[in-house]
């Protein structure tokens, strides 16, 4: 029998994590920041460093960890996705707790490396890099497989846990992108040899979306046309995105190139994962870009370029994120805007309440300048709902089980399997610590 412990990312957005257990031996997929409730509570920048274990879970910044005491004792590994914060971020605050191997490929581990330094701790030995589309034990009777998957970090994979009765899939998150710009596609047939599926664990953030959510490269001619077409001489251009988007930054990278623009990387955000992505041997930007790791480095860069219109900016801030640059630009820090300079959003907001207010805010500030603001310029990483139809159908499992969702998303989802013939005694709509038996 398998036991499956949703302890975050259940009925909510954020803080993911699912404990996977056969007799008395588990493994933990993802363990991930509730972005929102983490921001908050890090306005203070000194609490960054000093913030408790107890404060993270009481502010529900962080998957309850003290509710699973017992299923630690038992814990064999930790298997991480992909490296976006809500999936990885949790990790360094806990790392006293999680004395265990933490498996990752070979971004999302550079990525957790940072994040680990970033909070001034010293890097676990326990750090271990697989490459996609590989099988690993991680006990006695545990096995682990990554499948290459599509989404906006690099290297994301289905994490599979195989016990000797069935395997679950871990499919959060993901898309079906048959022409990304940097990878390959899914990994089709790895999911089509997968027998005795238990349980497919899902991304449910656009179940209610009727569609397919399109290609990367979708997004890679939105922008093209855009900055090729645009009639942009003699005028600054400003572009953010996800920092963890490392195809989308490639494609900038190469526009900026096209219209003899030189790339200027700005925020802290940025410089990490493009240094993981460096690392891991995805992408390396140096030669052709210049970057700006701190704020206090930007005086320093500006008075030394005051020639901007050469340039092409992409800076951190996409979400509204008022300690990163792009809303301190907008209110005058560091950056002289002038009527019909370009800023693109290449982004979608996350769909949350304070993302959604602190959006609203930098736009208004944005718009009191006079800038020409191009939003939406953007195709999503997530699975839409014929995305999700296609999958079941892939992998056939025996029960399905949504996350990453609100309430009425995951609901989208179950309707979606019940469409498709699926009995209701087999979707299990969970709320975090609803244990499940298999």
């Amino acid at each position: 029998m398998i036991e499956i412990i949703p302890v975050g990312g259940y009925s909510e957005i954020g803080r993911n994590c699912t404990i996977i257990k056969w007799k008395d031996e588990s493994v933990m997929l993802d363990f991930g920041l509730m972005l929102d409730s983490y921001i908050r509570m890090t306005e203070d920048k000194n609490l960054q460093y000093n913030i408790s274990q107890s404060t993270l879970i009481r502010e529900k910044a962080v998957p309850d960890i003290d509710s699973i005491k017992d299923e630690l004792k038992n814990l064999k590994a930790v298997c991480i996705s992909h490296a976006h914060l809500d999936h990885v971020g949790a990790v360094p605050f806990f790392l006293n707790k999680l004395k265990v191997p933490i498996h990752g490929t070979p971004f999302t581990i550079e990525m957790l490396k940072a994040l680990i330094l970033d909070k001034k701790k010293p890097i676990e030995s326990n750090l271990i890099a697989h490459p996609e589309n590989c099988t690993f034990s991680v006990s006695k009777n545990l096995k682990v497989e990554f499948i290459h998957i599509t989404h906006s970090a690099p290297q994301t994979v289905m994490v599979v846990v195989h016990t000797p009765d069935g395997s679950v899939v871990y499919a959060n998150d993901f898309k079906l992108d048959n022409t990304p710009v940097l990878e390959e596609k899914p990994n089709y047939e790895a999911m089509k040899k997968l027998t005795n599926v238990k349980a497919l664990i899902i991304d449910s953030l656009y179940a209610m979306d009727n569609r397919k959510t399109p290609s990367e490269q979708v997004a890679k001619e939105m922008l093209k046309e855009l900055l090729l077409e645009t009639d942009s001489k003699g005028k600054n251009i400003i572009a953010t995105t996800f920092s963890s988007h490392i195809a989308r930054l490639h494609t900038i990278v190469e526009l900026a190139e096209k219209i003899k623009r030189r790339p200027v990387f700005i925020g802290r955000s940025l410089a990490k994962y493009l240094d993981a992505a460096k690392a891991a041997g995805i992408a390396d930007f140096e030669e052709k870009a210049d970057f700006v790791r701190f704020c206090s480095g930007l005086e320093k860069y500006f008075k030394k370029n005051q020639n901007t219109k050469d340039k092409l900016f992409i800076v951190t801030g996409h979400q509204g994120e008022q300690k990163a640059i792009l809303p301190r630009m907008s209110k005058g820090k560091f950056f002289p805007f002038e009527e019909e300079d370009i800023v693109i959003f290449s982004c979608r907001t996350i769909p949350t309440e304070e993302n959604y207010r602190n959006r609203e805010i930098l736009e208004k500030q944005l718009k009191s300048l006079k800038l020409r603001i191009f939003t939406d310029v953007h195709v999503s990483g997530h699975a839409a709902r014929e995305d999700h139809r296609e999958m079941i159908k892939l992998v056939k499992p025996e029960n399905i089980i949504p996350t990453h969702g609100n309430p009425e998303m995951l609901m989208a989802q179950k309707e979606l399997c019940e469409e498709m013939g699926y009995d209701d005694k087999n979707i299990h709509v969970l709320k975090n610590f609803n244990k499940i038996y298999l």
